[in-house]
């Protein structure tokens, strides 16, 4: 996917999240940092997810970017850990930013049928309490027959259901029945892809603690292995959703998030596949 261009996605999800961005309270994150965040989210939202309204992108990319932000810049623990809980019960969070992920999924029902929205919700709940989690646990190995609960793991901490559901929309896909049987496959696409295309941006600065490692540690084979049983797992989803949804609009929105998403992972900075192809011409 090199050299795609960019001009294909216009300027307007990019204002109007910029403008959104500039009303919030980030409790002292440097611009700097929230600029990362926020071009993550724009791209994200106007790419991945091309096919629905601009209203609907630009949802998803402050909601992707306020994720971004909470996972980057460390959060208080304590102020996380109690995340959930204030959530439930409409308290006030401890954190600026914790209180603006609330906000942001408060509106979910706006753009996407009641049984996603919820979903989504539930998801984005437990993707942060997921965050103690791994960091309380960070320090202990995995079990040698635990490889189910690695992939249980990263679909909750990689929002692996809210992401799929968001494929489709409420204006264009008022019909659940159509397309829920799909969501296992495209939970596992969105967790895997992402695994298989940040790898090179997490060797470079030669991270562990991440899906591909931690399946060769499980499974006693080496890191290279590991990345192929993945990359053979992404496929075997892929082309069970092929079957599952057949042909028509859930089918074809399908395959462009699926196209979006590996285009994303080469145009975001974030993953610096652009420059690694660049510098190999």
């Amino acid at each position: 996917m090199p050299g795609f261009d960019s001009s294909l996605y216009g300027d307007e999800v990019d204002k109007l999240v910029r403008a959104e961005v500039q009303t919030w309270d980030v409790g002292g994150v440097s611009p700097s940092h929230l600029e990362e965040c926020i071009v993550t989210g724009a791209d994200l939202g106007k790419i991945v997810y091309r096919h629905t309204s601009v209203e609907t992108q630009v949802q998803i990319a402050l909601w992707t970017a306020v994720l971004v932000a909470i996972d980057n810049f460390d959060v208080d623990a304590a102020a996380t850990a109690e995340f959930a809980e204030r959530f439930h019960i409409g308290q006030a969070q401890l954190h600026p930013l914790l209180d603006r992920l609330a906000g942001t999924l408060r509106r979910m029902h706006e753009f996407f049928h009641p049984h996603s929205a919820a979903i989504i919700v539930s998801d984005s709940v437990q993707c942060v309490s997921c965050m103690v989690v791994d960091k309380e646990n960070e320090e202990r190995g995995s079990h040698p027959a635990s490889i189910e609960y690695l992939t249980y793991k990263r679909l909750h901490n990689g929002l692996g259901d809210g992401y799929a559901y968001c494929v489709w929309d409420k204006l264009h896909f008022p019909d659940l029945s159509a397309f829920i049987q799909a969501i296992p496959e495209t939970s596992l696409c969105f967790v895997y892809l992402n695994d298989l295309l940040s790898f090179y941006k997490e060797e470079v600065v030669g991270e562990r603690a991440n899906f591909v490692h931690e399946r060769a540690r499980v499974t006693g084979k080496d890191v290279q292995a590991a990345l192929m049983d993945t990359l053979n797992d992404t496929v075997d989803a892929v082309n069970r959703g092929r079957r599952i949804l057949q042909d028509g609009p859930e089918r074809s929105a399908w395959e462009g998030f699926l196209e979006g998403y590996v285009v994303f992972h080469f145009m975001s900075p974030r993953y610096k596949l652009k420059q690694l192809f660049e510098s190999s011409d």
